[in-house]
């Protein structure tokens, strides 16, 4: 994901560490802790690398991505980022014990080549059975309008969906980096509202089904335990913000191909993928 604004952009993990370093030496900022405290501030920090680290473990494991999981700098401020964000000294303590990047191989096995397997990594391949058939193309044109609204739009050599789990990760590490840096109380009310919404829109309603399909199918422990890692990432954002996650049970949708349903929801000419041909 990259942002049309000045770099660096928050997405990025040097930007977000940018971002908290400059957050630390604003006087503003400084001023507006006072109003909310340091704890609530650093939460946000930790947040945000927590939902950096899970898009990151969740991505491709293309080079760069696996060197930045296996640095140590990467481990030793995940298992600060876990005890701080979701106060689970039992995960951190797990994580710190097991591989920390997965291979291609591994990543194929359980995502597949294709968004139709049977574990998709894509938001509107859940769903209900009967939904109708504006469901697609009208929550990718909800998750894509969520990233513009804060100057975020997905890289031109991305070759995903918006929909995908890391970009819906990355993007709410974006939204916590936001949160933590914000120097004016309007400002932190929009960070706060956008996590609350896209969280209960999109991720809470997911990520339970999504979680629960990777534990089953992953002969490994690295996705096993990044999926539980989601699970409860997501289940302490839920009861942040007053909100339930989602079923585990939500069934995949049947196969189906959507092309081009509403010209006017901003990704006309788009083929809408469905889901396998079978739920399970």
């Amino acid at each position: 994901m990259s942002a049309p604004t000045n770099p660096p952009t928050p997405s990025d993990a040097a930007g977000v560490a940018a971002l908290l370093r400059s957050a630390e030496s604003s006087p503003e900022t400084r001023q507006t802790a006072l109003h909310r405290s340091a704890a609530t501030t650093h939460a946000a920090a930790a947040r945000s690398f927590l939902w950096r680290y899970l898009g990151a473990a969740f991505s491709f494991p293309d080079e760069a991505t696996v060197a930045w999981l296996r640095d140590k700098n990467t481990r030793a401020t995940l298992h600060d980022a876990v005890v701080g964000a979701i106060c689970n000294r039992d995960i951190a303590g797990h994580l710190s014990q097991i591989q920390f990047a997965p291979t291609e191989d591994a990543y194929l096995a359980v995502f597949g080549h294709t968004v139709r397997g049977d574990c998709p990594p894509h938001e509107i391949e859940y769903g209900e059975l009967k939904a109708d058939a504006l469901f697609q193309p009208h929550r990718l044109a909800d998750i894509a309008a969520f990233y513009r609204a804060f100057g975020l739009e997905v890289a031109s050599d991305a070759n995903d969906r918006v929909d995908n789990i890391a970009m819906e990760c990355e993007f709410f590490s974006v939204l916590c980096a936001k949160e933590a840096v914000a120097d004016q109380p309007e400002h932190l009310e929009i960070c706060r509202n956008a996590q609350k919404q896209f969280l209960r829109e999109h991720l809470a309603r997911w990520v339970p089904a999504f979680t629960r399909r990777v534990e089953s199918l992953a002969a490994d422990e690295f996705f096993p335990a990044h999926a539980r890692l989601l699970r409860e990432t997501v289940t302490a954002e839920c009861a942040r913000y007053g909100l339930q996650a989602g079923n585990s049970d939500l069934q995949l949708r049947p196969a189906g191909d959507i092309e081009d349903p509403c010209g006017s929801c901003g990704l006309a000419g788009t083929q809408f993928p469905g889901a396998v041909a079978q739920a399970t």
